[in-house]
């Protein structure tokens, strides 16, 4: 069982009480690992190699932002190696190994614009089905 009472106490010690509670708030666990690299957005991206963890649950992201965390504020790359898909940190990989697009990528990814004010928003020309009931007053005859 990966979530102990001894477990807990120990990334305690080893990562700090600030950085233990900053993950129980957003993690809702403790975990302590060697920092293995950080993206443009300044996530840091963590891995252990700790016996006791569960199996695919030894990469994690600590976001820059607290209070506002996406998981569309982690780049591709990184988040292709968070989920397994490499071993291979997107930091190593050699220059003639990486993937050529056919569209130019944009130095910087856009953030998830969700639930803002720049939040995509479709223009619908289909007239809808239901109309809304609107009152007519008439006057009435002696």
């Amino acid at each position: 069982m990966s979530v102990s009472f001894a477990r807990t106490l120990k990334n305690f010690w080893r990562s700090g009480i600030s950085r233990s509670l900053r993950q129980i708030a957003m993690i809702n666990d403790t975990k302590s690992g060697v920092l293995v690299g950080t993206d443009d957005f300044g996530n840091k991206f963590y891995e252990t190699q700790d016996p006791v963890e569960i199996h695919m649950r030894t990469r994690w992201v600590e976001y820059k932002d607290f209070w506002k965390y996406d998981m569309s504020q982690v780049e591709p790359a990184w988040h292709y190696w968070l989920a397994y898909g490499t071993d291979t940190l997107p930091t190593k990989i050699p220059e003639s190994e990486k993937s050529v697009r056919a569209y130019p990528t944009p130095k910087v990814h856009a953030p998830h614009l969700t639930f803002t004010k720049g939040a995509y928003i479709p223009y619908n020309t289909a007239k809808p089905k239901i109309q809304t009931w609107i009152p007519e007053v008439k006057e009435r005859s002696a």
